[in-house]
């Protein structure tokens, strides 16, 4: 879409026909806004106001937006002009014009970092504007938006928050506090939250019950410890000799034996076997999924892992669907590292209880 710019006035306009030409545009403005007017009036008076507007000074110009901008029925040509132009003039334009439609704010969300926090003071933002604003991903315009009741969080915005929030807990809590979010947002949303955001989550949508099932109480994880002593030695020897894998981890949670299964996981994903069942008592999907991702895992061991553990008690059995979404979130919102850094943060504490 090409955007309108105010053009420069010409170098043989003088300072007396300037001003006369802004107050022309001043008077035109205000009679714009005295009353609604007809659809053929305010059609005859848009290039009239436009030209008088691409060739006045700044002060006219400023006016022209303050006026225009609480008129719905505003001469489209002409806010948009003001719209393109300078943001101390643009502002309220940005703020509250009816007469731009969702193209033109696309187009002035990709203007600059100003422009986007002005377009944020507007009543209501679509879920395309949104989307537009959200991909620079800007902390303190996501913030905005996801504090904004009026603006539309559409899960084609989704990825652009994930990414920001999953280092910025204060914008999962206000994420998690809307109560609008589509089931793919919150479901990605719950992937990368802290546990108090994702407990948040379950309260909020209760209907997804796939997020839910993590949560639940219980889980208790029973250690032998002689067991317990012969798996951390057999691992650590495989592990010595390069020859510990992915293999053993899904034969071992197979076969019931949970405490090789425990220490394979913790030796192939650099944490201690205590954090990896402390991540486990927190949510059992989650853990395993990501220790998955961050062992490289394809899709279909990771769903063969989570299968195994549920038949064994230690996870909660999903349906197949609710398994897919939940690792696709995970395989697609982390990469390998990622995976093993959430993992290490859901395991804190475990190692010293």
């Amino acid at each position: 879409m090409e955007r309108v710019m105010p053009q420069a006035s010409p170098a043989h306009d003088d300072p007396s026909s300037l001003q006369a030409a802004g107050r022309k545009a001043m008077q035109l403005s205000d009679l714009c806004v005295i009353r609604p007017l007809p659809g053929e009036v305010i059609a005859e008076i848009d290039p009239v106001l436009t030209d008088l507007l691409r060739i006045a000074e700044d002060r006219a110009r400023a006016h022209a937006a303050a006026r225009l901008a609480r008129c719905s029925w505003a001469p489209r040509q002409a806010v948009r002009l003001l719209a393109f132009g300078p943001l101390d003039i643009a502002r309220p334009i940005l703020e509250r014009s009816m007469a731009l439609d969702e193209r033109d704010l696309i187009a002035l969300a990709d203007l600059g970092h100003d422009h986007r926090m002005a377009l944020v003071g507007r009543i209501r933002l679509s879920a395309p504007v949104t989307a537009a604003m959200a991909r620079h991903r800007e902390r303190d315009c996501l913030m905005a938006l996801a504090a904004h009741e009026g603006a539309v969080l559409g899960e084609s915005s989704a990825g652009d928050f994930i990414a920001i929030a999953r280092s910025h807990e204060q914008l999962q809590d206000v994420l998690a506090g809307r109560g609008d979010l589509s089931a793919g947002f919150v479901r990605s949303l719950h992937a990368i939250a802290a546990d108090r955001v994702r407990s948040i989550l379950v309260e909020r949508y209760p209907d997804l019950a796939d997020i839910a099932a993590p949560e639940a109480e219980g889980m208790d994880i029973a250690v032998d410890p002689d067991a317990d002593r012969d798996a951390d030695a057999v691992t650590r020897q495989l592990l010595a000799e390069r020859a510990l894998t992915t293999a053993d981890v899904l034969r071992a949670a197979r076969n019931g034996r949970a405490e090789i299964a425990d220490h394979a996981i913790a030796r192939l994903t650099g944490i201690e076997a205590p954090d990896w069942r402390q991540a486990m008592r927190r949510s059992p999907l989650r853990a395993c999924l990501l220790a998955a991702r961050a062992m490289a895992m394809t899709p279909s061991e990771a769903a063969d892992l989570i299968d195994a553990m549920a038949e064994s008690g230690r996870a909660h059995a999903l349906a197949p669907d609710a398994l897919d979404r939940a690792r696709a979130d995970i395989y697609g919102d982390f990469s390998r590292d990622d995976a093993r850094r959430a993992l290490h943060r859901m395991g804190a504490g475990g190692s010293i209880h």
